[in-house]
């Protein structure tokens, strides 16, 4: 499973995000937070070690996963305001990640929902305390131990909404879609990011190369296009001309780019092969 946000993507999406709405951000992922931390504490011992959505994760990975997100987001928020600079994974992410992914030694489920609750309580403690100014504060990583690139607070804001909002679906134990606000603010993040999808990590696809319009039925169009490893993304009309189209509402375009099920089929024109291989030259998430 690859994480929400990949490393450096935060360069490619905080210029999109508007600070003075980091607060509604942080709310409704304080909101989300609750519904998940209430499901799971209601889930037995044999519902939590269960499957979820996501192949190869348990509803605990799940657990532990977010419980991680909360700690290290308080960390590199407060060192944040003090100037110094903070890692997401001190230790590096391939060597570290892998551990914040389980209990701790002795915990038990129980001790792991009710730690997800604590640490989340203490994240949205700091952030509610926050000036408008504050949230534009720049977050710096080592120079040495880079990962979600160069932003700001206010993007840690979006992508704990974004953890909180997917994963609580990912966990099947019947939380509600995708809130609006998410939707709102994360897709047009999202397009964005796109551009900088390329990479030794994420090469380009051999002989694979023209531009999709995405758009949106309820939203923003985006015009996203590959020729040889020279990728862009811009903002484009209903009408703008591309090789093929990929139409759905906001909620189901956004799920493509997460690599998440729509929740209606994505209606696919213009050059059926071309369409059909969007998620592949550009895997979710």
């Amino acid at each position: 499973m690859a994480p929400l946000t990949s490393p450096g993507a935060a360069a490619h999406l905080e210029p999109m995000l508007d600070p003075r709405g980091a607060a509604r951000l942080a709310d409704a992922a304080r909101a989300r937070t609750a519904e998940l931390v209430a499901a799971l504490r209601s889930a037995d011992r044999s519902t939590l070690h269960g499957p979820s959505a996501l192949p190869g994760w348990d509803r605990l990975t799940i657990a532990c996963h977010l419980r991680y997100g909360a700690v290290a987001s308080r960390r590199m928020t407060t060192a944040a305001l003090k100037g110094r600079p903070a890692p997401f994974y001190p230790d590096g992410r391939s060597r570290q990640r892998p551990g914040t992914l389980v209990p701790h030694p002795g915990e038990g489920p129980s001790d792991v929902v009710g730690s997800l609750a604590e640490e989340s309580d203490r994240l949205h403690d700091l952030w509610r305390r926050l000036s408008p100014e504050q949230w534009q504060t720049a977050v710096h990583e080592p120079v040495a131990n880079p990962d979600l690139g160069r932003t700001t607070v206010v993007f840690l804001a979006l992508l704990r909404l974004t953890e909180v909002e997917i994963h609580g679906t990912d966990l099947d134990l019947g939380l509600r879609a995708w809130s609006d606000d998410f939707v709102r603010n994360a897709l047009p993040v999202r397009l964005g990011w796109l551009a900088g999808r390329r990479g030794p990590a994420r090469p380009a696809l051999p002989g694979v190369e023209g531009s999709w319009l995405l758009r949106a039925t309820d939203g923003p169009c985006q015009l996203v296009s590959v020729h040889g490893d020279r990728v862009t993304s811009e903002p484009a009309e209903p009408t703008t001309a591309a090789d093929a189209v990929i139409e759905g509402t906001s909620r189901d375009l956004l799920a493509l780019l997460v690599g998440r099920p729509p929740t209606r089929t994505l209606a696919l024109l213009g050059d059926p092969h071309l369409a059909a291989a969007f998620g592949e030259v550009f895997p979710g998430p």
